[in-house]
């Protein structure tokens, strides 16, 4: 067994944190163990960054067709290219912060209103991101849930 360094708690030999005081222990998980993480938040960053350009895409097309049939599709496509812009930006943030990670994933309201709105006013190609990002990204991240809640966990200790 060994203690802990700040407030002398006795540790699990493979303790990561201090269940105590939450400060990190010194003790590294394995190479594989960090590789899998790291390959996690990089997996996930690929896949917000191909929302981003999905959305980009589809935000594209609704300003030509906003442009030659329908004023409401410019709305729609700006709303969409501010979400590709965001998701591109969130890509390369994850990686130097992974923070955060699943409580702005799991909730369903924000995705479900892009849906709703793309659905009705955008067309069947704005329903394109939203579902990209419910069934790959969302549900990744969800499936993954303990994995990066350990990595967020790791990347907030500071003592």
């Amino acid at each position: 067994m060994k203690y802990c360094s700040h407030c002398g708690k006795e540790l699990l030999d493979e303790a990561v944190i201090c269940p105590n005081c939450g400060c990190a222990t010194g003790y590294r998980a394995s190479g594989q163990a960090q590789g899998n993480r790291a390959s996690l938040v990089a997996e996930l960053a690929n896949k917000v960054k191909i929302n981003g350009i999905i959305w980009l895409c589809i935000a594209g097309v609704q300003i030509i067709l906003g442009i030659t049939f329908n004023w409401i599709l410019l709305i729609i496509g700006a709303l969409n290219i501010y979400s590709g812009i965001q998701n591109l930006q969130y890509s390369n943030t994850v990686i130097e912060n992974p923070t955060g990670i699943v409580q702005r994933f799991e909730p369903l309201t924000s995705p479900i209103i892009t849906l709703i709105y793309n659905l009705l006013f955008g067309g069947v190609i704005g329903v394109v991101g939203s579902i990209y990002y419910l069934a790959c990204i969302r549900g990744f991240v969800l499936n993954n849930r303990q994995a990066f809640e350990e990595i967020e966990a790791q990347a907030s200790v500071i003592c």
